[in-house]
């Protein structure tokens, strides 16, 4: 199969996560990746553990997650010959996804406009910490440099994370400032790229990773724009039992967010009587529950779930039609079946150890499988994309002797 991508030029100017994100899945779907790095060190990842040892190599783990399926071409874009070779690549991509310091390519002298004004079609888009689109959309913090826990913070999710409402507010485990800011920067990269089939025209993207959490912590925002109510971490306000309850070998997650699901849930746990509504009026809403979940609920289902293993309440809760599930750690997922008929886990071929494991692409299109490339070695790929725009090997030795390359 072919990807769906195929044909389609990516520029990417990348460094940890974000970006490398949004390329890797253009990259999963065939488009081609040219990935920008500095001589001699490369993306900072490449210096990240968690690292693979084996057949004598040793490769970072974090590297590894992010950059399958590209090709790196290592430019020094201080230098006037660096920047020569940028506006050629530029002349011949689709795309361009950029995430460096803002600012930084202003000052190398790629503004949108000249950018624009040399390439017409090209889609640039632009991640950064909160926004770079002057104008309408410029922000107080425009020029701040972010991480993913900073993101994490500032729009509200670590706010609201953790199961103590007195303790300390908690970063989510993972990196989903960077990690949804780059499928949010993936879906501006396409929607750039059909105006441009649709109208010839290409267009700055401003992808912030701040608007990018806002959006993904709606609930709360939204809470808050329309009642006024602070939503905290801890037990859920509106809807109860809703959490991870523990069982004989671990726990189990649960939700029951409707009244149906309810007297499915009272009868599950062999407690009918708690859905009438005249035994027990206070627990015959979301609401109703949530305030009572410690004093009344929470007790009945201990007391139930410490007979179950995780899989037994699961098939019980299930049975009754209500959504259940064990809570996994990387192991267990790693071992599922589900995960492998998924192809969630794959091996990707690496230059340095010979295969990693990585996480696969969760979208499945049945004529359109994934393209799993190689990871790239530093530079490996360096003087045949020059070639491509032009350089002969004099040209090549030259910018090497330079220290352009």
């Amino acid at each position: 199969m072919e990807g769906i991508l195929k044909g389609v030029k990516i520029l990417a100017l990348e460094q940890q996560v974000a970006a490398p994100t949004c390329t890797l899945m253009l990259a999963d779907m065939g488009a081609e990746v040219i990935k920008i790095e500095r001589p001699g060190t490369g993306d900072p990842t490449r210096e990240g553990a968690p690292w693979i040892e084996k057949n004598g190599g040793k490769q970072s783990g974090y590297f590894s997650r992010f950059n399958r399926g590209k090709q790196s071409l290592t430019l020094n874009t201080q230098t006037p010959e660096g920047q020569e070779v940028l506006w050629k690549l530029m002349a011949e991509a689709d795309i361009v996804v950029e995430n460096l310091k803002p600012g930084a390519m202003d000052k190398l002298g790629f503004t949108w406009d000249k950018i624009h004004a040399a390439n017409p079609k090209l889609v640039y888009v632009a991640i950064s910490g909160f926004g770079r689109c002057p104008g309408k959309y410029e922000g107080p913090y425009g020029k701040r440099p972010a991480y993913d826990i900073i993101v994490q913070a500032m729009a509200g999710q670590m706010y609201t994370c953790g199961n103590d409402p007195e303790g300390a507010p908690t970063w989510l485990g993972f990196a989903l400032g960077d990690a949804g800011t780059g499928v949010y920067a993936a879906y501006a990269a396409l929607l750039g790229y059909i105006n441009v089939l649709k109208t010839g025209e290409g267009e700055f993207m401003d992808v912030a990773m701040y608007d990018c959490m806002m959006a993904l912590a709606e609930r709360s925002h939204n809470i808050y724009a329309n009642t006024g109510n602070v939503p905290m971490r801890g037990p859920d306000k509106f809807m109860a039992p809703w959490g991870g309850f523990k069982c004989k070998d671990g726990y189990v997650a649960l939700i029951v967010p409707t009244e149906k699901n309810w007297k499915q849930f009272a009868a599950a746990i062999g407690r009918p009587e708690l859905a009438d509504a005249e035994q027990y009026p206070m627990l015959q809403s979301g609401p109703g529950r949530a305030s009572n979940m410690e004093t009344i609920l929470r007790p009945i289902i201990d007391e139930c779930l410490a007979n179950w293993t995780m899989l037994e309440a699961t098939d019980v809760f299930m049975a009754q039609g209500l959504p259940c599930g064990p809570i996994m750690s990387s192991k267990d997922c790693a071992e599922d079946p589900h995960t492998a008929a998924r192809e969630m886990i794959i091996d990707t071929p690496d230059p340095i150890v010979g295969s990693v494991k990585t996480v696969g692409c969760p979208i499945k299109m049945p004529a359109h499988d994934p393209i799993y490339g190689a990871l790239p070695a530093l530079g490996a790929d360096t003087d045949r994309i020059l070639k491509g725009i032009g350089y002969d090997d004099a040209a090549i030795a030259a910018l090497r002797d330079a220290k352009t390359i």
